[in-house]
Protein backbone atom coordinates (compact mmCIF):
# COMPACT_ATOMS: atom_id res chain seq x y z
CA UNK A 1 0.00 0.00 0.00
CA UNK A 2 1.19 3.80 -0.60
CA UNK A 3 2.34 4.96 2.18
CA UNK A 4 0.72 9.00 2.10
CA UNK A 5 3.00 11.58 2.52
CA UNK A 6 5.94 9.93 -0.01
CA UNK A 7 7.10 12.56 -2.95
CA UNK A 8 7.37 10.04 -6.23
CA UNK A 9 5.15 7.44 -5.00
CA UNK A 10 1.99 7.29 -7.52
CA UNK A 11 -0.43 9.87 -7.62
CA UNK A 12 2.47 12.23 -5.96
CA UNK A 13 3.88 14.91 -8.03
CA UNK A 14 7.86 13.86 -7.89
CA UNK A 15 10.80 16.47 -6.45
CA UNK A 16 11.04 19.49 -8.78
CA UNK A 17 8.14 19.09 -10.48
CA UNK A 18 5.44 21.51 -12.05
CA UNK A 19 2.68 21.87 -9.41
CA UNK A 20 0.52 23.36 -12.08
CA UNK A 21 0.93 20.29 -14.41
CA UNK A 22 -0.05 18.06 -11.92
CA UNK A 23 -3.00 19.83 -10.75
CA UNK A 24 -4.05 19.65 -14.38
CA UNK A 25 -3.62 16.11 -14.93
CA UNK A 26 -5.28 15.08 -11.88
CA UNK A 27 -8.67 17.12 -12.65
CA UNK A 28 -8.28 16.14 -15.97
CA UNK A 29 -8.98 12.34 -15.12
CA UNK A 30 -10.91 13.74 -12.62
CA UNK A 31 -13.63 15.69 -14.94
CA UNK A 32 -16.20 12.54 -16.20
CA UNK A 33 -16.63 11.28 -12.93
CA UNK A 34 -16.50 14.61 -11.11
CA UNK A 35 -20.44 15.18 -10.70
CA UNK A 36 -21.14 11.79 -9.27
CA UNK A 37 -18.27 11.60 -7.47
CA UNK A 38 -17.34 15.14 -5.45
CA UNK A 39 -20.13 17.31 -6.56
CA UNK A 40 -23.38 15.17 -6.15
CA UNK A 41 -22.61 13.32 -2.74
CA UNK A 42 -24.68 14.39 0.17
CA UNK A 43 -22.44 17.27 1.75
CA UNK A 44 -21.14 18.56 -1.26
CA UNK A 45 -24.83 19.26 -2.63
CA UNK A 46 -25.33 20.90 0.96
CA UNK A 47 -22.17 22.90 0.85
CA UNK A 48 -23.29 24.15 -2.78
CA UNK A 49 -26.59 24.71 -1.57
CA UNK A 50 -25.43 27.35 1.46
CA UNK A 51 -22.59 28.73 -1.04
CA UNK A 52 -25.56 29.66 -4.03
CA UNK A 53 -27.82 31.10 -1.03
CA UNK A 54 -24.61 33.71 -0.54
CA UNK A 55 -23.98 34.31 -4.30
CA UNK A 56 -27.97 35.34 -4.54
CA UNK A 57 -27.28 37.61 -1.82
CA UNK A 58 -24.20 39.11 -3.47
CA UNK A 59 -25.14 39.60 -7.03
CA UNK A 60 -28.01 40.79 -8.99
CA UNK A 61 -29.20 38.97 -11.91
CA UNK A 62 -27.82 39.98 -15.08
CA UNK A 63 -24.17 41.13 -14.27
CA UNK A 64 -21.00 39.94 -15.35
CA UNK A 65 -18.92 37.54 -13.08
CA UNK A 66 -16.02 35.56 -13.51
CA UNK A 67 -15.44 32.40 -11.39
CA UNK A 68 -12.11 30.58 -10.22
CA UNK A 69 -11.40 26.84 -10.60
CA UNK A 70 -15.43 26.47 -12.18
CA UNK A 71 -14.92 22.77 -12.18
CA UNK A 72 -17.66 21.08 -14.28
CA UNK A 73 -19.71 24.28 -13.99
CA UNK A 74 -22.49 23.92 -11.19
CA UNK A 75 -22.24 27.35 -10.09
CA UNK A 76 -21.15 28.68 -13.61
CA UNK A 77 -24.73 27.06 -15.37
CA UNK A 78 -26.53 28.30 -12.18
CA UNK A 79 -26.06 32.10 -12.29
CA UNK A 80 -26.05 31.89 -16.07
CA UNK A 81 -29.74 30.42 -15.79
CA UNK A 82 -30.55 33.40 -13.55
CA UNK A 83 -29.47 35.84 -15.75
CA UNK A 84 -25.62 36.83 -15.33
CA UNK A 85 -23.28 36.23 -17.71
CA UNK A 86 -20.60 34.23 -16.55
CA UNK A 87 -16.49 33.74 -17.83
CA UNK A 88 -15.60 30.38 -15.88
CA UNK A 89 -12.10 29.67 -15.60
CA UNK A 90 -10.19 26.06 -14.50
CA UNK A 91 -6.68 25.10 -14.64
CA UNK A 92 -7.54 21.22 -15.82
CA UNK A 93 -8.96 21.65 -19.79
CA UNK A 94 -11.43 18.59 -19.37
CA UNK A 95 -13.25 20.40 -16.60
CA UNK A 96 -13.61 23.64 -18.97
CA UNK A 97 -14.88 21.25 -22.06
CA UNK A 98 -17.65 19.85 -19.69
CA UNK A 99 -18.62 23.34 -18.99
CA UNK A 100 -19.04 24.26 -22.81
CA UNK A 101 -20.59 21.14 -23.39
CA UNK A 102 -23.41 21.80 -20.85
CA UNK A 103 -23.99 25.41 -21.55
CA UNK A 104 -24.71 24.20 -25.01
CA UNK A 105 -27.01 21.48 -24.14
CA UNK A 106 -28.70 24.52 -21.61
CA UNK A 107 -29.01 26.96 -24.29
CA UNK A 108 -26.68 29.17 -22.08
CA UNK A 109 -23.79 29.37 -24.62
CA UNK A 110 -24.54 33.50 -24.95
CA UNK A 111 -23.65 33.65 -20.99
CA UNK A 112 -20.80 31.23 -20.34
CA UNK A 113 -17.48 31.91 -21.76
CA UNK A 114 -14.61 29.09 -20.92
CA UNK A 115 -11.40 29.70 -20.44
CA UNK A 116 -8.43 27.49 -18.91
CA UNK A 117 -6.72 29.56 -16.21
CA UNK A 118 -4.77 28.75 -13.25
CA UNK A 119 -6.58 30.52 -10.10
CA UNK A 120 -3.36 32.66 -9.98
CA UNK A 121 -3.64 33.81 -14.05
CA UNK A 122 -7.09 35.11 -13.34
CA UNK A 123 -5.66 38.65 -14.36
CA UNK A 124 -4.74 37.77 -17.69
CA UNK A 125 -9.05 38.28 -18.21
CA UNK A 126 -7.90 42.23 -17.99
CA UNK A 127 -6.41 41.73 -21.51
CA UNK A 128 -9.78 40.41 -23.20
CA UNK A 129 -12.18 42.48 -21.18
CA UNK A 130 -10.13 45.45 -19.25
CA UNK A 131 -9.88 46.77 -15.71
CA UNK A 132 -13.06 46.64 -13.72
CA UNK A 133 -15.37 45.31 -16.51
CA UNK A 134 -16.83 42.71 -13.61
CA UNK A 135 -19.25 43.03 -11.33
CA UNK A 136 -18.07 40.60 -9.04
CA UNK A 137 -15.92 36.80 -9.00
CA UNK A 138 -16.24 33.65 -6.84
CA UNK A 139 -14.72 30.76 -6.09
CA UNK A 140 -15.88 27.28 -4.30
CA UNK A 141 -15.15 24.14 -2.73
CA UNK A 142 -11.24 25.08 -1.70
CA UNK A 143 -9.34 26.31 -5.48
CA UNK A 144 -7.52 28.73 -3.73
CA UNK A 145 -6.48 26.08 -1.06
CA UNK A 146 -4.55 24.20 -3.70
CA UNK A 147 -3.29 27.49 -5.42
CA UNK A 148 0.48 27.24 -4.84
CA UNK A 149 0.95 31.05 -5.45
CA UNK A 150 -2.48 32.39 -4.10
CA UNK A 151 -0.38 35.74 -3.18
CA UNK A 152 -0.76 36.68 -6.84
CA UNK A 153 -4.74 36.40 -6.67
CA UNK A 154 -6.13 38.82 -4.65
CA UNK A 155 -4.42 42.14 -6.61
CA UNK A 156 -5.86 40.08 -10.20
CA UNK A 157 -8.92 40.22 -8.77
CA UNK A 158 -8.94 43.41 -7.53
CA UNK A 159 -8.32 45.20 -11.33
CA UNK A 160 -11.20 43.02 -12.82
CA UNK A 161 -13.92 43.86 -10.07
CA UNK A 162 -15.60 47.33 -10.23
CA UNK A 163 -15.12 49.45 -7.13
CA UNK A 164 -18.08 48.58 -4.88
CA UNK A 165 -18.41 44.69 -6.87
CA UNK A 166 -17.82 41.49 -4.58
CA UNK A 167 -16.12 39.03 -4.63
CA UNK A 168 -17.16 35.66 -2.47
CA UNK A 169 -14.61 32.90 -1.90
CA UNK A 170 -15.07 29.75 0.33
CA UNK A 171 -11.94 28.57 1.95
CA UNK A 172 -11.13 25.55 3.50
CA UNK A 173 -10.46 26.58 6.92
CA UNK A 174 -7.63 26.13 9.13
CA UNK A 175 -9.49 24.87 12.14
CA UNK A 176 -11.99 23.04 11.50
CA UNK A 177 -14.13 22.30 15.10
CA UNK A 178 -16.08 19.01 13.45
CA UNK A 179 -12.98 17.72 12.54
CA UNK A 180 -11.08 18.38 15.92
CA UNK A 181 -14.05 17.11 18.15
CA UNK A 182 -14.53 14.21 15.79
CA UNK A 183 -11.04 12.60 15.21
CA UNK A 184 -10.19 13.38 18.94
CA UNK A 185 -13.35 11.23 19.63
CA UNK A 186 -12.02 8.42 17.66
CA UNK A 187 -8.37 8.57 19.17
CA UNK A 188 -6.98 9.99 16.44
CA UNK A 189 -5.60 13.08 17.19
CA UNK A 190 -2.69 13.89 14.89
CA UNK A 191 -5.74 14.02 12.11
CA UNK A 192 -7.10 16.17 14.62
CA UNK A 193 -5.11 19.12 13.76
CA UNK A 194 -3.13 17.88 10.63
CA UNK A 195 -4.12 20.85 9.39
CA UNK A 196 -2.45 23.62 11.13
CA UNK A 197 0.70 24.77 9.83
CA UNK A 198 0.85 22.30 7.66
CA UNK A 199 0.58 21.63 3.66
CA UNK A 200 -1.58 17.91 3.52
CA UNK A 201 -1.54 16.09 0.61
CA UNK A 202 -5.41 15.96 -0.12
CA UNK A 203 -6.68 13.25 -2.75
CA UNK A 204 -8.88 14.83 -5.61
CA UNK A 205 -11.93 11.88 -5.16
CA UNK A 206 -12.88 9.62 -2.83
CA UNK A 207 -13.41 6.44 -5.32
CA UNK A 208 -10.02 4.16 -6.86
CA UNK A 209 -8.24 4.77 -8.61
CA UNK A 210 -7.64 9.04 -7.89
CA UNK A 211 -7.95 8.68 -4.40
CA UNK A 212 -4.24 7.99 -4.71
CA UNK A 213 -4.09 10.93 -6.84
CA UNK A 214 -3.36 13.72 -4.48
CA UNK A 215 -2.25 17.67 -4.34
CA UNK A 216 -0.49 19.50 -1.73
CA UNK A 217 -3.49 21.47 0.21
CA UNK A 218 -2.71 24.01 2.55
CA UNK A 219 -5.39 25.48 5.15
CA UNK A 220 -6.51 29.42 5.78
CA UNK A 221 -7.94 30.71 9.18
CA UNK A 222 -10.57 33.18 7.56
CA UNK A 223 -8.24 36.53 8.94
CA UNK A 224 -5.15 35.02 6.82
CA UNK A 225 -7.82 35.48 3.89
CA UNK A 226 -8.61 38.84 5.26
CA UNK A 227 -5.21 40.08 5.10
CA UNK A 228 -4.56 38.56 1.62
CA UNK A 229 -7.19 40.63 0.43
CA UNK A 230 -6.54 43.81 2.58
CA UNK A 231 -5.60 46.12 -0.25
CA UNK A 232 -8.65 47.59 -1.85
CA UNK A 233 -11.52 45.52 -0.36
CA UNK A 234 -13.36 45.33 3.09
CA UNK A 235 -14.78 42.22 4.17
CA UNK A 236 -18.66 42.88 4.16
CA UNK A 237 -19.54 38.85 5.14
CA UNK A 238 -17.96 35.69 6.95
CA UNK A 239 -19.99 32.97 7.20
CA UNK A 240 -18.94 29.13 8.20
CA UNK A 241 -19.55 25.84 6.52
CA UNK A 242 -19.92 22.71 8.11
CA UNK A 243 -19.43 23.98 11.70
CA UNK A 244 -21.24 21.38 13.83
CA UNK A 245 -21.83 18.49 10.44
CA UNK A 246 -18.81 16.23 9.24
CA UNK A 247 -16.31 17.75 6.02
CA UNK A 248 -16.98 16.01 2.61
CA UNK A 249 -14.45 12.79 3.80
CA UNK A 250 -17.17 11.62 5.99
CA UNK A 251 -19.70 12.02 3.26
CA UNK A 252 -21.17 8.65 3.80
CA UNK A 253 -21.23 8.55 7.46
CA UNK A 254 -23.40 11.80 6.78
CA UNK A 255 -25.80 10.14 4.63
CA UNK A 256 -26.54 7.49 6.36
CA UNK A 257 -26.89 9.00 9.91
CA UNK A 258 -28.77 12.45 8.18
CA UNK A 259 -31.94 12.51 10.31
CA UNK A 260 -29.49 12.58 13.36
CA UNK A 261 -27.52 15.37 12.01
CA UNK A 262 -30.50 17.24 11.07
CA UNK A 263 -31.11 19.40 14.22
CA UNK A 264 -27.30 20.47 13.96
CA UNK A 265 -28.11 21.87 10.57
CA UNK A 266 -31.16 23.91 11.90
CA UNK A 267 -28.33 24.88 14.68
CA UNK A 268 -25.93 25.95 12.06
CA UNK A 269 -27.85 27.63 9.97
CA UNK A 270 -28.88 30.31 12.72
CA UNK A 271 -25.51 30.52 13.92
CA UNK A 272 -23.05 30.15 11.20
CA UNK A 273 -22.55 34.26 11.20
CA UNK A 274 -22.24 34.50 14.66
CA UNK A 275 -18.55 35.29 16.13
CA UNK A 276 -16.50 33.15 17.24
CA UNK A 277 -18.33 30.29 15.71
CA UNK A 278 -18.44 31.60 12.25
CA UNK A 279 -14.64 30.87 12.29
CA UNK A 280 -14.71 27.19 13.38
CA UNK A 281 -16.18 25.86 9.68
CA UNK A 282 -14.67 23.70 7.86
CA UNK A 283 -15.03 26.27 5.09
CA UNK A 284 -15.10 29.87 5.83
CA UNK A 285 -17.33 31.58 3.37
CA UNK A 286 -16.05 35.08 2.89
CA UNK A 287 -17.71 37.97 1.17
CA UNK A 288 -15.41 41.05 0.20
CA UNK A 289 -16.77 44.14 -1.22
CA UNK A 290 -14.45 46.10 -3.63
CA UNK A 291 -13.12 49.76 -2.50
CA UNK A 292 -12.59 52.32 -4.84
CA UNK A 293 -8.90 52.99 -2.96
CA UNK A 294 -5.98 51.32 -5.10
CA UNK A 295 -3.39 52.58 -3.16
CA UNK A 296 -1.83 49.13 -3.01
CA UNK A 297 -1.13 50.26 -7.10
CA UNK A 298 0.47 53.37 -6.46
CA UNK A 299 3.70 54.10 -7.03
CA UNK A 300 5.66 54.11 -3.63
CA UNK A 301 2.93 52.61 -1.37
CA UNK A 302 3.78 51.78 1.87
CA UNK A 303 1.63 48.76 1.47
CA UNK A 304 3.26 47.17 -1.55
CA UNK A 305 2.14 44.29 -3.16
CA UNK A 306 5.02 42.02 -2.04
CA UNK A 307 3.80 42.51 1.87
CA UNK A 308 0.25 40.87 0.43
CA UNK A 309 0.93 37.70 1.81
CA UNK A 310 3.84 36.90 3.82
CA UNK A 311 5.00 33.32 3.11
CA UNK A 312 1.34 32.16 1.31
CA UNK A 313 3.13 31.76 -2.22
CA UNK A 314 4.24 28.40 -3.04
CA UNK A 315 7.91 27.93 -4.81
CA UNK A 316 6.23 26.76 -7.84
CA UNK A 317 9.26 24.03 -8.14
CA UNK A 318 10.34 23.29 -4.74
CA UNK A 319 9.48 20.02 -3.08
CA UNK A 320 10.43 21.30 0.28
CA UNK A 321 7.39 23.10 0.17
CA UNK A 322 5.64 20.39 1.45
CA UNK A 323 7.20 20.50 4.47
CA UNK A 324 7.10 24.21 5.06
CA UNK A 325 5.28 25.63 7.74
CA UNK A 326 2.90 28.36 7.60
CA UNK A 327 3.65 31.36 9.73
CA UNK A 328 1.44 34.15 10.18
CA UNK A 329 1.54 37.34 12.57
CA UNK A 330 -1.69 38.87 13.35
CA UNK A 331 -2.87 42.30 12.74
CA UNK A 332 -6.24 43.56 14.05
CA UNK A 333 -6.33 46.54 11.96
CA UNK A 334 -5.51 44.96 9.02
CA UNK A 335 -8.16 41.30 9.89
CA UNK A 336 -10.66 44.17 9.37
CA UNK A 337 -9.67 45.25 5.83
CA UNK A 338 -9.26 48.83 6.37
CA UNK A 339 -6.92 50.72 4.46
CA UNK A 340 -4.44 53.31 5.58
CA UNK A 341 -5.05 55.88 3.98
CA UNK A 342 -8.97 56.26 3.00
CA UNK A 343 -10.81 54.06 5.10
CA UNK A 344 -9.65 55.68 9.04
Amino acid sequence: MMKRGTSGAPGYPPPGSDPYRHLERGFDQLASSYDDDVGGNAIGTRMRSVFRQVLAASFAPGGRLFEIGCGTGAEALWLASRGSEVVATDVSEAMVAQVREKAKAAGLTERIRCRKLAARDIGRLVEEFGEGSFDGGYCHAGALNMEPEIGLVPGSVRTLVKPGGRFVCSVINKASLFEVVFYLGVLRPRKAFRRLGNVVPIPISRKPPLSAYVVPTRFYSPNEIVRLFRDGFSLERLQALQVFLPPANLTDEYAALQPIFLPLERLESRLSTVPPIRSWGHHSILTFRRSGCDQARRPGSSRSASRRSPRSSWPSRSWAWWRMSWCSRSSSRWARGACSECCR
